[in-house]
């Protein structure tokens, strides 16, 4: 189950220990540790270099360090989200082994992005916006209707 649920959230808050200049800088560093998922990311949200950094600045650091405060709260819907995966695994037609969630600070588009047959990006930004609660009715919604 570990590789079901990839948490990479509290590695972009980093973000806030560096001037609102550095932001992109340190948002183009952050998504090299995922190139595939982010770049496809990027790819399906059609945006360039530029358009990304644009959206990284226009990110206000009162949401951003509301967001990162409220972060503990999502792990009880981590828990729920992984045990309805495994328990509805046979239904959705989902294997599990080879299925991933990758849960990471992203441009606040939507809270959850299907990458391609195996892999979604949960963004904690946009689930935040929408609340933690709904993590596991938005992934189960995805994977139906994928």
């Amino acid at each position: 189950m570990k590789d079901l649920l990839i948490d990479k959230s509290q590695d972009f808050f980093l973000i806030l220990e560096r001037e609102k200049s550095k932001w992109p800088d340190f948002y183009f560093e952050y998504v090299r540790n995922a190139p595939y998922i982010f770049s496809s990311y990027h790819h399906i949200l059609n945006l360039d270099e530029d358009a990304t950094r644009g959206r990284i600045l226009s990110f206000e650091r009162r949401f951003l360090d509301k967001a990162f405060q409220s972060l503990p709260e999502i792990g009880p819907y981590k828990y729920e989200l992984a045990r309805a995966l495994v328990s509805k695994a046979n239904d959705m037609n989902l294997s599990i082994s080879n299925f991933h969630f990758y849960i990471v600070g992203g441009l606040d588009f939507a809270p959850v992005t299907v990458i391609d047959e195996k892999n979604t990006l949960v963004d904690v930004l946009a689930l935040y916006r929408v609340g933690f609660e709904n993590l596991k009715d938005l992934c189960v919604k995805i994977i139906v209707g994928r």
